[in-house]
């Protein structure tokens, strides 16, 4: 058997159709806990159309899987974290970050995007390595 170097990917993206999530989180309410954390849900269950939020983030955590050339090795592996004001960023758990150590590569080199509408979610992640990250005053937040 030939033996291949594996190559990091370094991109992934993927697409999510906001009516099939909803259409299965509303036929099994308890996929909830077994796709993502409770942080994310109670972050998505806060907006009127929770099942976008859902998209987005499921998406993510596929880009995550496909930048790392893993495949989605354990469903709520990878966590989206959204703080006010920055942009989102992800912790990956278990499996997942075991893969990731493996083929060298830390969690804060890891970096996504969300869009969504209301008919799809898409997610994109890279993987950056040896970025400073810069600092920049912000103005306040308004209240």
């Amino acid at each position: 058997m030939e033996k291949r170097e594996f190559i990091v990917p370094g991109v992934g993206v993927d697409v999510v159709d906001c009516g099939r999530m909803k259409f299965a989180l509303e036929r099994t309410p308890r996929i909830r806990k077994r796709l993502f954390t409770d942080d994310e849900i109670a972050y998505c269950e806060k907006y009127r159309f929770y099942e976008r939020h859902y998209a987005g983030r499921w998406a993510a955590k596929e880009a995550v899987c496909k930048a790392l050339g893993c495949g989605l090795l354990q469903w709520n592996g990878v966590e989206v974290i959204r703080e006010p004001r920055s942009a989102p960023y992800v912790r990956i758990f278990g499996k997942i970050e075991k893969f990731a150590t493996l083929v060298g590569v830390r969690e804060d080199e890891l970096f996504i995007s969300i869009t969504h509408s209301e008919l799809s979610a898409v997610a994109v992640c890279t993987i950056r390595r040896g970025i400073e990250p810069v600092t920049i005053p912000l103005p306040p937040a308004e209240s």
